[in-house]
C-alpha cells in the first residue's frame, strides 16, 4: 500500500462520526434540487444546467421517469437502483414485465455532455415524451434531473397551486400524529 493510502486511511480512522445535523446535511447534498427553462435546438441539444453536470458525473443515463410523462437524467448508482427495483416488482407480476422492457428501450447509458454543457436527447425518447415541443422545464426530482415539455409543466404546476390546500392538509394531519417510539 502507498505511502499517502495508508495516509488518507489513517486519518479517516480517526475523524470523528458525523453528529446528527452533519448527516442531515449529508443526506440532501446530493440531491437534484433546482428549476430551469431552456430551449432545444435544431438537433435535440439541451443545456444542462452546471449545478446537475457535476452531480450527473461524466457520463449517466438518460431514461424514462416512473410515469412515463418525463425524461430522466440519472447518475449511474441512481439509475441501477431505479432498474433494480422495476426488476423486483416485475419478478412478482408479469404484467410490469412489459413495463420494464420498454424502460430498458427507453434507457441509454454512456450519456455525456459536450463541452457547452449540452447533451443530445435520443431521438426515440425525445419524441416520445416530448414530441414536437422545444421549450423544457429542467427540474431537481431528489435522485435525478427530470426534463419535461413547457407546456405540460406549466399544466402540472397548475393542477398544485390549484390544490395545494389539500397537501397542507395532509401535512397537518401527519403533523398531528405522535411520534414513532424509538427503539
Amino acid at each position: 500500500m502507498s505511502d499517502s493510502m495508508q495516509d488518507k486511511q489513517n486519518s479517516a480512522a480517526i475523524q470523528p462520526p458525523l453528529d446528527a445535523e452533519e448527516q442531515r446535511l449529508a443526506a440532501y447534498e446530493h440531491s437534484f434540487i433546482g428549476w430551469y427553462s431552456h430551449s432545444l435546438d435544431s438537433k435535440g441539444r439541451m443545456v444542462v444546467p452546471q449545478s446537475f453536470r457535476e452531480m450527473l458525473g461524466e457520463s449517466f443515463y438518460v431514461a424514462p421517469s416512473f410515469d412515463f410523462k418525463s425524461i430522466a437524467l440519472y447518475p449511474r448508482l441512481a439509475w441501477a437502483r431505479e432498474r433494480d427495483k422495476y426488476a423486483r416488482l416485475a419478478s412478482f407480476n408479469t404484467a410490469l414485465s412489459r413495463y420494464l422492457e420498454m424502460f430498458d428501450a427507453l434507457s441509454f447509458r454512456d450519456q455525456e455532455c459536450d463541452s457547452q454543457g449540452r447533451i443530445l436527447l435520443p431521438a426515440k425518447i425525445r419524441q416520445m415524451i416530448l414530441g414536437n415541443e422545444k421549450d423544457v422545464e429542467i427540474t431537481g426530482a431528489n435522485d435525478h434531473v427530470r426534463v419535461v415539455a413547457s407546456v405540460k409543466d406549466a399544466q402540472n404546476a397548475q393542477y398544485f397551486m390549484d390544490h395545494v390546500e389539500e397537501y397542507t392538509a395532509i401535512l397537518n394531519q401527519m403533523g398531528a400524529m405522535p411520534a414513532p417510539a424509538m427503539t
